[in-house]
């Protein structure tokens, strides 16, 4: 549906790209980054808005890189929303349709979709849009977007000024539109949950380059490069050297841990960040069996600190053989259940499984 060719623009001192992707018809792809990494530019970069230095788009397999935005049958959502003080809900929601020329039986039936879909009927006939609700605004300028049937729709941090509750309604709705109607997302949001929430594939920008791309489970559990590690929150990142290969191909590192993932060209002696997150980290519980995956890795230590979070708890736990301090999230149920206090001893094991290793370079950030 849409592929990018190392796509490359600038504004002001900053430089996007360049950037390579390719987008499925139907699919959903949220770029995922903090602000100032370029996201909006690099949608604007994408539709037209913004001129590219260099590189390619295409769309529908047709090379879209000269041709106006209005020509290339996308819509797009921007933050402000940009509905018309003046005109109605119908109106504007009708806008973009008629600005199109698209037959008016066509889309007085796309508007009953999608007031079905978005639930607009009782808000449909207001005359006054400055009188409705943060939410009420967003899906209305979402149908507005929708209805003249684009191939594309390109949303610019959507819900970053609504309140939870809303945000996670119109959240699910854009699920199902993208079930419903098929049509290709590419979403930008600087929100983590949201990102995993909704995309099928999340693309990692930083710094004005999609430094990883993938699906939920391989950004979240598996980062390939430290700036990623560190926006995506992994508390538990260790500076250490590779000790051993062993005969399965992982690593033995210097500071006791055991079995993490190897990567290309790994040695003994290499430099590596090996880390986990912290909801992965198991406490060993005396009472119970040990499973075969919970043998390795195993470390005795004490509470240090506790942290209380909305629907988690984090222990700070000190580790005694080395003096570092590991994060370990529970679930407030679990925290109820194990009933632990600062100075509490313990012993917790970091799967095996759940460990990712990156080779350090020269000028990565010590961690």
């Amino acid at each position: 549906m849409i592929r990018i060719e190392q796509l490359t623009t600038r504004q002001g001192s900053f430089t996007l790209g360049p950037i390579d992707l390719d987008l499925g018809e139907s699919s959903y792809l949220t770029i995922l980054g903090p602000s100032g990494a370029g996201k909006t530019l690099f949608l604007e970069a994408c539709m037209g808005l913004l001129t590219a230095h260099s590189g390619r788009v295409w769309i529908n397999g047709t090379d879209v890189t000269h041709i106006p935005p209005e020509q290339r049958h996308i819509s797009y959502l921007p933050q402000d929303l940009a509905l018309f003080p003046h005109l109605g809900v119908k109106e504007n929601i009708l806008f973009g349709a008629r600005h199109r020329k698209v037959d008016k039986e066509l889309a007085e039936s796309r508007l009953g979709e999608l007031l079905d879909l978005l639930d607009l009927h009782g808000i449909v006939n207001r005359h006054d849009v400055t009188s409705l609700s943060g939410g009420e605004k967003q899906r209305v300028a979402l149908a507005r977007a929708l209805l003249p049937g684009p191939r594309l729709l390109f949303l610019d941090e959507p819900f970053s000024a609504l309140d939870a509750t809303i945000r996670r309604q119109l959240q699910v709705s854009l699920r199902e539109i993208n079930r419903q109607l098929g049509v290709t997302i590419l979403h930008v949001t600087h929100d983590q949950e949201e990102a995993f929430m909704l995309g099928e594939r999340i693309a990692v920008m930083i710094a004005g380059r999609l430094r990883q791309i993938g699906d939920r489970d391989n950004i979240y559990y598996q980062p390939e490069s430290l700036d990623v590690a560190n926006f995506l929150r992994n508390q538990n990142i260790y500076d250490t050297t590779v000790a051993a290969i062993a005969a399965d191909g992982s690593l033995q590192m210097e500071n006791s841990i055991t079995g993490a993932p190897s990567y290309p060209g790994a040695q003994v002696g290499d430099h590596v960040a090996v880390g986990i997150r912290s909801e992965e980290i198991v406490i060993i519980r005396s009472n119970k069996p040990i499973g075969p995956e919970l043998q390795q890795n195993l470390f005795d230590g004490t509470v240090k600190d506790i942290l209380a979070f909305g629907g988690t708890h984090t222990l700070i736990v000190e580790v005694l053989s080395t003096g570092t301090c590991v994060d370990v999230e529970l679930p407030n149920c679990a925290m109820r259940d194990l009933g632990y206090n600062i100075g509490d001893e313990l012993q917790i094991c970091l799967r095996r499984h759940s460990l990712w290793t990156i080779k350090k370079e020269v000028n990565d950030v010590a961690v």
